[in-house]
């Protein structure tokens, strides 16, 4: 059957290649049809427990997308006119944003105080033409006199501050976020030439979103372009065939094409994540098409004809090439297994190109090959020496290759527990970025990057009122104050002391919680008569007055830290709030926190379930049980040692950094499946001895996987030039692991199965 579909093939080549070019043509226009969207929430799947929690925490108290004007003035003090007129300016434009829904500033802060028997409250600083010196120094004393300001809206020492634009984005609209930033960014830069003594810098979650999608764009775009040269210029000096190396290209072009086009036609709404489907892709690609080049090219050397040789080239490599295709998508399906969908959207686009470099692969290229003179008889060359060579020392010095190797995996599985799963979002960008820098500048000069959110509630209507209600949350906010790290932590008491304290004629010694409830509830009813309908309190307290909510802003720090904390608060408010109903902490740090427990737990889960897969897949592909089983040792590996390096020099695993043993589960399945077929073949048809047999398959496909292997290798390792930290990491750790698979498969596995594969075979045809 083999024999007559090649045969077909070579008869129609023209009539395949039409076909072939005329799908993708039809299948890569559907990529017109693909829209991005740089919203966070995506990553969380709805089922998120996490996510859940904080949409019913934004139900009541609003969403808490933002975009975060950081401001501080070259001369280091915000009370001067032209400073405190920049912040006003913002504010007033930051309503007119795309989506805007609150605007909070030192300028439209409600102040209070008590003029007889009236308690008024108004902006700071309602028109910035009132900017009179005595103005301003009223205006400095109420700002840096007021405790839920400090390190929160305005630095301490009063020269950096932040104006905070809240947004509501419709669900329906994945490009708000972008029409948001690029709005802001417009107003900065306005800003930035009205107000030129100052600066002026953008951050919050709605912008590190957009700037995220930016980031893996420009990595596209940049990356991806030199990995095709690396790619070009590998394959040039590699294989030394030009036509070799173009039709290679082609294959891997024509695969990630028709992947995107693909998902185009379905309308699938893709997240910055699936910018690593060309480099994946590519890789796979290349491994198949090098695979049936290196294989024409030998039966050209032993002066076969050339659609001869097109014949053998794919009689030897049909199986291997269609194993290890379904081996790399079972082991690429396993993201699946994630918590996060983008990374759910990733293997599965990843399989789609897998199986269309599969049908490429069997199509495209036996046609191409049998249409044009790719190759032409070459002399053994400087390669095929240097693999046998390789050959006869593994085969010389097998058992110190195998105890050397195993020791290597030993010591550096060991290093494996180093590994600190945490989330560290922060330093996603580098120094390169604004949003970058402006975490860093706020972490420093002005509050904490990170926050939790708590709802603290009493089950009954105006229970906030309740003086020990209001005793237990300030009990609560003065033990968050404690705990290292925190910069800020804000409640419903903030507001009932400063209350108290304006209507007792502004004396610091009344700066405490009223003492009934009928002066809290009377404190807090004129309180919000005097507020603007756009600056009420329904971000702070429900709408039955039942509970309230309680912010907690933390200096930048890991996932695990954040955590960490989030568990001793809950376990003091067991202790000591029995009379409060309170929710888990939520927010998006928190949920990203948990996103990367679950995500490793589900993987190692879906990593267990491929492996089996893929063993069952070898032991029928290769008909052993022995060597199925066997294979599974250099194909685990790899990883073991990538993660070990990882642990022993990095030691932090990030969702990023989880997610690469299953992109390179099946990839590195691939070099031990060539190896172990080639293997078998000269066992099995040549009737060769074990050690011939490893001999054999060094010269047959060792030049092959060291072509395929060092041109992936580069084409990862440009990834490491990426500023954005999923990027740089992925492709370093697949980089690693592949290379560790080439050396598993090289050192490794052929001295394993010269210990344990003493068993004879009989002839037959593989």
């Amino acid at each position: 059957m083999l024999s007559n579909y090649t045969n077909w093939v070579i008869k129609n080549h023209k009539l395949v290649l039409l076909f072939v070019l005329l799908a993708v043509v039809f299948l890569a226009s559907g990529a017109r049809n693909l829209s991005f969207t740089n919203e966070f929430r995506v990553y969380f799947s709805k089922e998120n427990p996490q996510l859940e929690a904080l949409e019913r925490m934004e139900v009541t108290y609003g969403k808490q997308d933002a975009i975060y004007f950081f401001i501080t003035p070259k001369s280091g003090d915000l009370f001067k006119k032209e400073h405190l007129s920049l912040i006003h300016d913002i504010t007033e434009a930051g309503w007119l944003l795309p989506h805007a829904e609150r605007v909070n500033s030192i300028t439209n802060f409600q102040h209070t105080e008590v003029k007889g028997d009236e308690l008024t409250t108004g902006y700071i600083l309602r028109h910035k033409t009132d900017l009179t010196p005595q103005k301003i120094a009223w205006i400095k004393q109420a700002i840096m006199d007021e405790p839920t300001l400090i390190n929160n809206a305005i630095a301490k020492d009063g020269s950096a501050t932040g104006v905070v634009v809240r947004l509501r984005l419709p669900p329906n609209n994945k490009m708000a976020p972008d029409e948001a930033v690029g709005e802001a960014r417009k107003l900065q830069a306005k800003m930035r030439e009205t107000y030129p003594d100052a600066n002026i810098s953008l951050g919050g979650g709605t912008t590190a979103g957009v700037v995220l999608g930016e980031a893996v764009g420009a990595d596209m775009q940049n990356l991806v372009g030199l990995s095709y040269a690396i790619l070009i210029v590998g394959l040039l000096v590699l294989l030394r065939s030009l036509r070799g190396m173009l039709v290679t290209v082609l294959l891997v072009t024509f695969s990630i094409a028709a992947t995107m086009g693909t998902y185009g036609w379905f309308g699938v709404i893709l997240t910055p994540v699936a910018g690593w489907v060309p480099s994946v892709v590519m890789t796979i690609a290349v491994a198949d098409c090098v695979h049936i080049l290196i294989s024409y090219y030998h039966s050209l050397q032993q002066g076969v004809d050339r659609k001869d040789a097109v014949r053998e080239a794919i009689r030897i490599n049909v199986n291997p090439v269609f194993v290890t295709s379904l081996t790399t998508i079972i082991g690429v399906l396993c993201l699946n297994f994630s918590d996060s969908p983008p990374y759910r959207d990733l293997g599965n686009m990843v399989a789609l190109g897998v199986l269309f470099a599969w049908i490429f692969s069997m199509t495209m290229l036996p046609a191409v090959l049998a249409w044009l003179d790719i190759g032409k008889r070459q002399r053994k060359d400087f390669k095929f020496s240097l693999i046998d060579s390789l050959a006869s020392f593994v085969i010389t010095r097998r058992k110190a290759l195998l105890i050397v190797m195993g020791l290597c995996a030993v010591i550096l599985a060991s290093f494996i527990p180093r590994n600190e799963l945490t989330e560290r979002w922060h330093e996603y960008f580098d120094e390169s970025f604004e949003q970058r820098r402006t975490i860093e500048q706020i972490d420093q000069r002005l509050t904490g990057v990170h926050s939790i959110r708590y709802l603290l509630d009493t089950g009954e209507d105006n229970g906030i009122h309740k003086p020990e209600y209001l005793q237990t949350v300030e009990a609560f906010a003065n033990w968050y104050r404690q705990q290292p790290g925190v910069a800020y932590v804000g409640s419903i008491v903030d507001v009932q002391k400063r209350l108290n304290k304006n209507m007792h004629s502004g004396d610091k010694e009344w700066y405490r919680l009223p003492e009934s409830r009928e002066l809290a509830a009377q404190y807090f009813l004129l309180y919000e008569i005097g507020l603007p309908r756009e600056l009420n309190m329904d971000d702070m307290v429900n709408y039955n007055r039942s509970g309230s909510l309680f912010r907690v802003l933390i200096h930048k720090t890991h996932s695990e830290a954040i955590l960490n904390l989030d568990n001793r608060a809950r376990e003091w408010l067991q202790q000591n709030a029995g009379n409060i109903q309170f929710s888990e902490g939520t927010g998006m740090d928190i949920i990203f926190g948990y996103i990367n427990h679950r995500n490793i737990r589900q993987l190692l889960l879906g990593t267990l379930l491929a492996l089996v897969l893929i063993s069952i897949v070898l032991i029928f592909a290769l008909r052993s049980v022995r060597l199925g089983l066997l294979s599974l040792v250099p194909n685990l590996v790899p990883a073991t040692l990538a993660y070990g390096t990882w642990g022993l020099t990095v030691g932090k695993v990030d969702l990023s950094a989880s997610v690469v043993i299953c992109m390179s589960l099946g990839i590195v399945v691939d070099d031990t499946v060539h190896f172990l077929s080639k293997y078998l073949r000269a066992r099995r048809e040549q009737n060769l001895q074990i050690e011939e047999g490893i001999r054999y398959a060094f010269q047959t496909v060792g030049v092959a996987l060291s072509i395929t292997t060092i041109v992936l290798v580069a084409g990862f390792l440009v990834l490491v030039a990426s500023s954005f930290s999923p990027t740089w990491v992925s492709g370093l750790l697949l980089a690693m692991t592949l290379s560790y698979a080439l050396l598993a498969d090289f050192l490794f596995l052929p001295p394993l199965l010269m210990v344990l594969d003493r068993r004879g075979y009989t002839r037959q045809a593989v």
